[in-house]
């Protein structure tokens, strides 16, 4: 990856926000007419408290899978949407709890699909919702390359992967979807098809078992095809991990001049031994009072993945818009500041390689 040009992203936070109120929860839902924060109870970790039953759409989200997406109260969407900030703030920080609910997907059996997104930065979360409340099992940034919008009718695929999270597992697909399709339609090799939800520029839907859609279109009011996607060969996986990096110790140095960072990487996750070094994301940096953070992810390998005894670093050279000075002084330059690594916390002097 030497020599590639990667994208900075400057993140910064924005203060103690409630995420914004979801668009949509599904194709016939109403976006709620308060914040999330104005309608929504105080929350716990990444498990909130429902304010009370709300009948039918309660029964609906816990009865048998559907092909259709579920409408959702503005006290479902809400629950959902700040158990899943709450759970993006503890996972990565303020910036990912901050973002605006794009779309809900519920179709059964508890379990519900959120996207979180602004044009930057998108994470999927998954939860499951009950009489009690909602409980987040996992939240995942997804890769920046991976969620451009797209335009008109136009509709295009950003994740297609197996979750084993329920008896049998389940497929959950989502991408992008122009402004001027009504609704998303999924059709499997077995010849059922499924309705997406949608919102924001969003899809998401999800369907038992292990088939891969045949058939991914986007139709308008008249349920006429105005768009197509090419449904996935294989699972597409468009979410990232963290991966540790330190200064190249055979490299020179950087200075306040260097444009570039020459590093070795090691991912985090899984990956039966295959390198990373052509699934990274272009980095993020953040500046401090105490140094410049530069986090690097890695996108994950498609589906289950052997670990081994460690994966193996590899070398890559970090690309700079403009020269160091330009965001902060080197600590073996001038003061105290220096470089660190965002994959751990607190984030780890980049000089030294990780521990263990």
């Amino acid at each position: 990856m030497s020599g590639a040009i990667v994208a900075i992203l400057v993140t910064a936070c924005v203060g103690t926000l409630a995420p914004s109120s979801p668009s949509a929860a599904g194709p016939s839902a109403s976006a709620p007419t308060g914040s999330a924060a104005s309608i929504s109870p105080a929350i716990t970790g990444s498990v909130a408290s429902l304010p009370g039953p709300s009948g039918a759409a309660d029964a609906q989200v816990g009865g048998a899978w559907r092909s259709s997406a579920i409408p959702l109260s503005d006290s479902q969407i809400a629950i959902i949407s700040d158990a899943c900030a709450a759970s993006a703030r503890e996972s990565f920080g303020q910036a990912e709890a901050d973002l605006p609910t794009a779309v809900i997907d519920a179709r059964g059996e508890g379990l519900t699909t959120a996207i979180l997104a602004d044009g930057t930065l998108a994470i999927e979360c998954l939860a499951r919702l009950d009489e009690t409340g909602a409980t987040v099992d996992a939240v995942d940034r997804l890769a920046s390359t991976s969620f451009d919008a797209v335009d008109g009718s136009r509709i295009a695929v950003t994740e297609m992967a197996r979750e084993d999270d329920r008896a049998g597992g389940r497929m959950i697909a989502f991408g992008r979807i122009g402004p001027d399709a009504a609704a998303v339609r999924i059709g499997l090799p077995d010849g059922s098809r499924v309705a997406a939800a949608t919102g924001a520029g969003w899809w998401v839907a999800w369907w038992p078992g292990a088939q891969l859609a045949g058939t991914i279109e986007a139709v308008d009011e008249a349920s006429a095809v105005t768009g197509s996607a090419e449904a996935p060969k294989k699972v597409v996986e468009a979410r990232v991990g963290p991966a540790a990096w330190w200064l190249d110790p055979t490299a020179e140095a950087p200075t306040l001049e260097s444009t570039a960072v020459a590093a070795m990487v090691l991912e985090e996750a899984c990956a039966s031994g295959t390198s990373g070094a052509n699934r990274l994301d272009p980095p993020t940096i953040d500046l401090s009072d105490t140094g410049v953070t530069i986090t690097l992810w890695i996108r994950r390998q498609p589906g289950p993945q052997a670990c081994q005894d460690g994966n193996e670093p590899f070398g890559y050279t970090i690309l700079l818009p403009e020269p160091l000075d330009e965001f902060v002084s080197l600590g073996s330059v001038l003061d105290d500041r220096t470089l660190f690594d965002g994959s751990e916390t607190p984030p780890r002097e980049a000089a030294k390689p990780p521990t263990g």
